[in-house]
């Protein structure tokens, strides 16, 4: 048990106090184990936490070992659990250790991984589509020298350039140490200045974000860019502070209901020629920033975004 590396061993009874730990400092807390050594969980852990710890260490003392994560004080342990046998009456014995950043660097990895996913996947896919229609178009005008040709080899660039937008708002990272306050009516004009609005009008109230902001920006180009789609070129989108975030609103046609926990996926679309990962950015721009993104219906029927700090 001393020399036990970052964890504690305990033996629990059948009415799940703990009969024995170590080491003698526990390397978590800095307590002693004499002073938790006869207390039951209930004594010595939050409620929440021993209502968790209790079916298992139950199992554990039926004869059934477990292997599980639990959150104590900002941390995340993994405990093992095996039944033991001492003088004919059932114990458990239980290994803590803390995994922490173990569990913490494999979400990282998993993030990253699923992101680069995405970036492959327009790369190949997304982006050969309108690549392979310009060839084929500018190859017709040779034939025909028939301007429309030309007009479509300009659309498949300009669709070829949005994409290019999204790659890179998809491969680019920031970190909060980065952050810095931002205006938000700012940020979101200026997004609105580089996309395609048409006649359709943006609204905005002052507000101070703490953030990246060419994240930020390319978060409501994606929001805007969608609204402008889906709701036409008179569409009305406004951007308004909460008391913890903000939304993003427009007066367009809304999401439908049964359709709403799938447009963040990647690749998911309802249409009007987007690539199926705007709001795939969105939501990893959002969740980076420490926001939740909802989705919901504004006063006109159209989509509402609203972003809450998790913290």
């Amino acid at each position: 048990m001393d020399n036990f590396p970052n964890g504690v061993l305990a033996l629990f009874d059948a009415n799940l106090y703990y009969r024995i730990v170590g080491p003698e400092t526990l390397p978590f807390s800095g307590q002693k184990a004499a002073d938790i050594a006869g207390k039951q969980i209930y004594d010595l852990f939050p409620e929440e936490t021993a209502a968790k710890l209790e079916p298992k260490l139950e199992a554990t003392i039926d004869g059934e070992p477990r292997s599980f994560d639990i959150e104590h004080e900002e941390l995340t342990h993994h405990i093992e659990t095996k039944s033991v046998s001492i003088g004919g009456e059932p114990y458990g014995v239980l290994v803590s250790q803390d995994v922490t950043d173990v569990r913490q660097n494999a979400e990282r990895i998993e993030q990253q991984n699923e992101r680069l996913d995405q970036f492959a996947s327009m790369v190949s896919h997304d982006l050969r589509n309108p690549l392979s229609i310009a060839y084929g178009e500018l190859e017709l005008y040779r034939e025909t020298m028939e301007e429309a040709h030309l007009d479509e080899v300009e659309n498949a660039l300009g669709r070829i350039e949005n994409l290019i937008v999204d790659l890179t708002a998809l491969a680019q990272n920031s970190t909060s140490d980065e952050y810095r306050p931002v205006s938000l009516t700012a940020v979101a004009e200026d997004a609105w200045e580089l996309i395609d609005t048409r006649t359709a009008s943006l609204e905005t109230n002052e507000n101070v974000i703490v953030g990246d902001q060419s994240q930020l920006q390319a978060l409501f180009e994606n929001l805007f860019r969608n609204a402008v789609g889906h709701g036409g070129e008179s569409v009305t989108v406004r951007v308004t502070p909460l008391d913890n975030g903000f939304y993003v609103e427009d007066t367009g046609d809304g999401i439908p209901p049964e359709k709403r926990d799938q447009i963040f996926e990647h690749g998911f679309t309802t249409g009007y020629g987007g690539s199926g990962v705007g709001l795939t950015i969105v939501k990893r721009i959002a969740s980076d920033h420490g926001l939740e993104v909802s989705v919901s219906e504004s006063p006109e029927g159209g989509a509402r975004f609203e972003f809450h700090a998790v913290q």
